[in-house]
């Protein structure tokens, strides 16, 4: 009776641990919407990059010939007008050039993103991902890519990167 007692025991808190690990996909974004508005706190809500683009690009090959990337404009927290170096500033835009690597630069642009060859969506409400604002923040963006398979990135795009 007492190995029954034991085992009910060990169920149960098998089950309590493991009802209690179960994470939500739910993401806290609060930081990265603080992030965004203490920058723009700090003077920096419009600058010469208001009008202007964040370009992420990848290198695809080691030849420098053939790049994968993203460009984001019309950046706006609740529906105004910001700059893109409000977004560059954060980790998830770069940490303002501080994770660019030989591999993988991020940058600003005064141009934007058609303007640099960029084909994509004109949807400024992406989802809510790390790399993508949540529409409930009240920041959003709008974003582009290239590729070598479906639209080489230009020769523009690649030299605003920093490559």
């Amino acid at each position: 009776m007492k190995t029954l007692y034991k085992n009910i025991i060990l169920i149960i808190v098998a089950i309590t641990i493991t009802v209690g690990c179960i994470k939500t996909k739910k993401q806290n974004r609060s930081g990265l919407t603080a992030l965004v508005l203490n920058n723009w706190a700090n003077g920096t809500a419009t600058d010469k990059y208001t009008n202007g683009s964040l370009v992420i690009l990848t290198r695809a090959d080691l030849s420098n010939l053939s790049f994968t990337g993203q460009c984001f404009d019309s950046f706006t927290l609740k529906g105004t007008a910001v700059s893109p170096s409000n977004y560059y500033n954060t980790l998830a835009g770069g940490a303002g050039g501080a994770l660019n690597t030989d591999l993988k630069k991020y940058a600003l642009s005064t141009s934007s993103c058609t303007t640099l060859s960029f084909t994509g969506t004109t949807n400024t409400n992406l989802g809510s991902s790390t790399q993508r604002p949540d529409p409930s923040d009240g920041f959003t963006y709008k974003m582009y890519t290239c590729d070598p398979n479906n639209n080489p990135c230009s020769r523009t795009a690649i030299t605003a990167s920093g490559f």
